[in-house]
Parts: C-alpha cells; structure tokens; sequence
C-alpha cells in the first residue's frame, strides 16, 4: 500500500482528527500520482463530523480523480451521494471542491453520467441559479465545468438542462462575466461551451436579443480564440431567424467578424482552423441573405462591410475570395445597388477574376460564386449591354466544358438572362453549332434538373431573341435540338410551357410560311421540322398537357397554345401525327376553362381541322 493511504488510514482507526486533517492535504498534493484500488480507506470518512475533513476529503476526492483507474473506483452509489449532498450546502469553499470531484469523476465517463443523472444535474443547477448573480465566478467557473462534463453525450441530461431554464442563468452570469473578461474567462469558456452543446435541443425556440448581445460583447473583447469560435458557433445557428439577421447586422457583427478573420487568418493551419473560418465566413454571407441587413451594410455603396468584401475579392485564400464574391453577390439582389456596382467597375472586376478561373482545374466554389454574382447583376435590362461588351460571352465560354453540374446550372442562367433584349448576343450564340449540342447534352442531365430545365429554357430564350431565322438551319440540324423544346411542353411550370410554345411556333411560321419570304429557311426543312416534330411526340406532350390542366391554364396559355396548333395546321403529316395522339378530342376539354369562352369557336375549328386531317 502506498505510505500516504497507509498512514490515512492508521489515522483514521486512531481517529486523530489532526493527523487525519494533515494525511489528507498530503492525498491532495499528492492526489493525481497515486492509484486506489478500492474506497475501503477513505470510505470511513463520509460520515465524518468535521466539516473541515468533509472539505479536505473532497479535494482529495477531486484531485485522486484525475487519474482514469481512480475515476472508475469513484463511480459508484456512496461516492455520488456523498457529492451531491455537499453540493446542497451553504458553504462555497465545499460547493466548489464538490463541483470539482463531480466534474473530474465525469470526465470521459458515461457511467458516472448515468450515476449522478437527473437528481444531481437538478442540484447541480439550483446551485448555479442560486449563484447567477452573486459574482462568484471561482464557484460558477467549476459548476459549469462540472455541468459541461455531465451534460457530455446525454441527450436527456442536455434536454433536462434547457427544460430548466438554465440558459437564463448562462445569460445573467455572462453579462457579469464580460465586464471583467480577462479575469473571468475561464468561467466565461465553461458557460459557452455548455451552451454550444445545449443549442441543439432549443427547438422552435432562439436564444433572446439581449443573449445575442452579450455574446457580441464577448466577441468585441476577448482575445481568447477559443472563446471567439465559439461565440461565433452559438450566433451561426441562430442565424435562421431573419430578425436576428438584422440584429447582428445592426450590431457590427459583420464587421467584427471580418476583423476577427483578418486577425486569426494567418493562424489557420489545420482543419479545425480552417472549418472556424469558413463558418465566421459563413456568418457574413447569412446575414446578407436578409433584405434589410443587405441593403444596411450596403449603405448606397459605403458600407464598411462593402467595402471590406470588395478586398476579399483580392483574397489569396479561396475560402475568403468566396465569401466576398458571395457577397457582391448578395449585394446585387436590389436593382439600384445593380446599377452603382456595375458602373462602379465592380462587373468588370468579377469578370476579371473569372478570365482566371474559367477552366476545368479551377475551383468549383469561386466559379459559382462568380457566376451567381453576374447572373444577378445581369438581370437589369440597362445592365446587359455593358457588361457583354465587357466580355462575358468569351469569358464563359470555356466553361462549357465544366462538368460539375451547379456550376453549370449557373452558367446557363447567367447566358440565358443576358440575352434577353440583346439580338446580336442571342444570334451570335445561336449560330455555334457546339453550343447547341452541349444544349441537348445538357436537357438530357437526369442527375441535376435545374440543369436540365436551364438548358431548355436557354434555346427557346436564343429563338425567341435572336429575331433571325439564319440559326434555325442549325437548330433542324443538331440532333434532338426541337426535342429539347417539345419536351418543354409538359414542364409543370407555365412559365417554361409557354416558352417552349413560343420558340416551336416560330420555328413553325418559318418553316410552314410563305416561302417568297426572305426570311423564311429553305422548303426543304419543312419535311425536316415535320420528322422532328413528330419523333419528339409533339402530339403526346400537347395532349398530355391539355389533358392535365385543361381547367386550370391560365387565359395566356391557352392562347399561346392555340397559336402554336395553328401553326402545326400547317403541316399535313404534323395534323396526321396530332390526331393519332388524339389532341382534337383533348382540346374539346379547354372548353371548360372559364377563361377562354370567348376563343370556343378557335378551339372548335382547329379540333375538326385536326379531326378531318
């Protein structure tokens, strides 16, 4: 046996309460070398009478504790029973030594979890809220360390904590905390970290402005990275409240958060870092995602936070370039911010850095990053022209080959988009023939429909405002081109329904018109639209359509419906194919849509031509 226990133990038998007092501060300096192999020594001592063995006997408890083998030999009844009733006493000196030997019995160990449960978590927080407010943090800095030990991986114990209301108490001793933080920062760590596990568990429910603010507080002084992360964290998950969006908006976070990135960055050299950065990252792009936080930390072009994501875009680092292109990206979803950031250069900029990263080999995240951001910035009708000539076209065009389907999804916006109003854009692209195809490759994508329904959309938009019919050649001619466009038809979006019978109806007057017209294609195509038109099942998807929403198409629909039926009139084989899929009896149904019983005589005519066809 060691001398220590040894010479503990004669004390004990000799009940010599001095020698007892002095045996046990020896344990205790000695407590984290030594190894019991049972309680039969100290086991005596519980129901001791002196309150000054009582607290002597603690410390030892929490200093033998330390070691692995002495924790299992502590995780038993009489050992957990002596503790938590300690903690029901009035004397801090004990309470704190209590929380220790709790804490450390705790420590990687579940069994003494389950051991104290419920009881000794209840106890464990009247102690804490009786506390809250006293100052104390040497005694609230070792209650929330033991309570983040027994909360570790106990669901029950965590959800227990939060039915208690221990957050308030977290927020009341933190804001007593954060005025002296350095002093208290251990204290302060143990609450967040407590807290960080309890986040979970608030379900439907956000952590109060005023707490928001405290950890803000924190965030403002601490030159504790640790504690700087996690404050971050715990704001991270409440960043699905859009009110909070604005609150941290309001209260410089962003800001804050850009400091903290440019004061840790070059500290950055492991995962861990690195997942700390992209989540403070994270928090700057969040907030923009609000209406008001975005067009606040704008501020008609003057916002600090602006301005810092515009130095970003310089950015070495990738994590940081996209964030602040994610930025400028959340920037440009307010028309008048549009307008200043492409006039201000700010396109071309972005343009710039994607001539750099237009490639296969680049990185996927800052190329949808750039491309959200042009897309958006597009959008305007005064804003296209400006930034075509700045470039746009040759700059995305190697990155059709890019395989990586949100990118491309991207891609096929931003060139949809442009070309909207902007005829020598749209005929210069309709006229590239490998353009084309990697359209058809594209409405075939099964693994992305987004993608898909882009690529689609992206040819009806090219038809419809290139204003030429030199390009349809190529369209009759690139192998499933038309089929991308009758496909369109049965979309459930009336949006893309009607595009797809816009851009067929022109292809069709082109075809099917007057061929002493110059712009009208060559007669021979008209056999080829027919074949097309009627391998894509042009019938099946109209009757398919009519059939499904007869009641429901809007007026506009119809009518771009009928107009396009019209047109395929023109076609015997066409009206063969349309009454083989029976579209003249489906039509008959559009009867019974209200808003079109003054077109009843078009829908007749056009269903006995295709009947007598």
């Amino acid at each position: 046996m060691n001398p220590i226990l040894n010479n503990l133990s004669l004390s004990i038998n000799s009940k010599n309460e001095e020698k007892i007092k002095e045996d046990l501060q020896l344990l205790i300096s000695q407590g984290k070398n030594l190894e019991l192999t049972n309680l039969n020594i100290i086991s005596p001592l519980f129901q001791h009478s002196s309150k000054e063995i009582l607290l002597l006997l603690t410390e030892a408890i929490a200093e033998l504790a330390k070691v692995e083998e002495n924790r299992n030999i502590f995780t038993v009844g009489t050992v957990v029973r002596f503790l938590t009733t300690s903690l029901g006493e009035t004397d801090d000196s004990l309470i704190i030594q209590t929380c220790r030997a709790l804490c450390n019995i705790c420590f990687d160990n579940e069994n003494a979890r389950t051991l104290i449960g419920s009881e000794g978590l209840l106890t464990l927080i009247s102690v804490i809220k009786q506390n809250s407010l006293s100052k104390n943090f040497k005694l609230l800095n070792v209650a929330y360390a033991c309570m983040l030990n027994l909360l570790m991986g106990n669901d029950e114990l965590q959800k227990l904590a939060v039915k208690c209301d221990i957050i308030t108490s977290m927020e009341v001793t933190l804001k007593l905390a954060v005025t002296n933080l350095v002093e208290n920062e251990d204290c302060c760590l143990h609450i967040l970290l407590t807290l960080n596990i309890l986040t979970d568990h608030l379900v439907d429910t956000q952590l109060s402005d005023d707490f928001c603010c405290v950890l803000i507080d924190i965030l403002k002084v601490s030159n504790h990275p640790e504690i700087c992360v996690i404050s971050l964290e715990i704001l991270h998950l409440q960043l699905e409240n859009n009110d909070i969006k604005i609150l941290l908006a309001k209260k410089g976070v962003c800001e804050l958060v850009f400091e903290l990135v440019e004061k840790y960055k070059h500290q950055v050299d492991d995962e861990d870092s690195r997942a700390a950065l992209k989540m403070a990252c994270d928090i700057i792009v969040l907030i923009l995602t609000g209406d008001e936080p975005m067009d606040l930390l704008y501020n008609n072009g003057n916002g600090v936070l602006f301005k810092n994501m515009l130095t970003w875009l310089r950015s070495d680092d990738f994590d940081l370039l996209s964030t602040g292109i994610l930025a400028i990206g959340n920037f440009a979803r307010n028309d008048a911010h549009c307008i200043q950031m492409v006039q201000n250069g700010i396109a071309k900029h972005l343009l710039d850095l994607l001539s750099r990263h237009n490639t296969i080999e680049k990185d996927v995240k800052v190329q949808h990053a750039i491309l959200g951001a042009l897309r958006n910035l597009v959008i305007l009708p005064q804003n296209k022209a400006p930034i075509l000539h700045e470039g746009l076209v040759p700059i995305l065009y190697p990155m059709l080959d890019i395989k990586h389907s949100h990118v491309i999804f991207k891609l096929i916006g931003t060139l949809r988009i442009v070309i909207d109003g902007q005829e020598t854009a749209a005929l210069d692209l309709i006229m590239r023939r490998d353009l084309l195809t990697k359209i058809v490759e594209w409405s075939n994508n099964t693994d992305h429909l987004g993608v898909r329904g882009e690529a689609s959309r992206f040819l009806a938009w090219l038809i419809k405002h290139c204003h030429s019919s030199k390009p349809f050649a190529y369209i009759l001619e690139t192998k499933d081109c038309v089929k991308c466009l009758v496909d369109m038809i049965s979309s459930n979006h009336s949006v893309m329904q009607n595009e797809a019978f816009y851009a067929i109806t022109l292809l069709c007057a082109n075809c099917y018109g007057d061929q002493t017209n110059s712009d009208c294609i060559e007669e021979a195509a008209n056999t080829k639209l027919d074949t097309l038109l009627i391998e894509a099942n042009t019938g099946k998807n109209l009757s398919f359509l009519v059939n499904k929403y007869k009641d429901k198409f809007e007026r506009e629909t119809v009518l771009n419906l009928l107009t396009l039926v019209e047109n395929l009139t023109n076609s015997p084989s066409v009206v063969k194919h349309l009454k083989e899929t029976n579209l003249h009896e489906n039509l008959h149904q559009l009867l019974q849509n209200g808003k079109v019983s003054d077109v009843h005589d078009r829908i007749m005519k056009l269903a006995n031509t295709i009947d007598s066809g």
